[in-house]
């Protein structure tokens, strides 16, 4: 009896631990609207609705921005294939890093705190907040003392591509967007305890508009 119990208990404390993961459904690669037209309506909004997204649009907004398309590359590009990008998504009902290898959502920290996400008060509104991350370990570099404002220029324009693939999915679905250089860089460092090799650079905020 006890060799049964011992193999159910493991995968009972297994499940358990594993359980506030957000799997997340497949993205829709064949829906939305025809790409002209998304750039076409493509704009920025600021007021959002109190009103969760549905798991699906979720899924799609993580994919577009940072999910693998092909065998080890991504929607996004980055300088060089570093991939040195990490992608937090701010829900209400916990924070969590993107593993677009299983294409899921890897909890962090239980509870509503988007509001670290950003500076702006329509932050705390918006259903999703995503936060862009550069790990410059995955840059390349070996120490904090090595990260200058040069070694961060590829950093930044990848968070503009994944930036941009965000809008242009919100935009094909009707949602709002706006990408935020105004963050506390410094908050969100230790709120998501990242080592010294990790910058967090940009946030973009996602929801149903007002």
């Amino acid at each position: 009896m006890q060799r049964i119990i011992l193999p159910l208990l493991f995968i009972s404390i297994f499940n358990g631990a594993c359980a506030q993961d957000i799997q997340l459904p497949s993205p829709d690669k064949t829906g939305g609207i025809p790409l002209m037209q998304a750039l076409n309506d493509r704009q920025t909004t600021r007021e959002f609705a109190d009103k969760d997204l549905s798991l699906q649009d979720l899924s799609d907004i993580c994919w577009a921005a940072w999910g693998f398309n092909r065998e080890d590359k991504r929607t996004a590009p980055s300088s060089m294939n570093k991939q040195e990008m990490l992608l937090y998504v701010f829900l209400k009902k916990g924070v969590y890093l993107y593993n677009a290898e299983e294409h899921k959502l890897q909890l962090i920290k239980k509870g509503d705190h988007r509001s670290v996400a950003g500076l702006q008060d329509f932050v705390a509104d918006a259903a999703v907040n995503l936060v862009f991350v550069a790990d410059m370990k995955k840059a390349g570099l070996d120490s904090p003392d090595e990260i200058t404002p040069e070694s961060l220029i590829p950093s930044h324009a990848n968070s503009g591509f994944m930036a941009q693939n965000v809008y242009l999915v919100a935009a094909s679905k009707g949602l709002g967007s706006v990408i935020r250089a105004w963050i506390d860089a410094d908050e969100i460092h230790e709120f998501l305890e990242l080592d010294q090799m990790k910058r967090p650079l940009y946030g973009q905020s996602v929801g149903h508009k007002k």
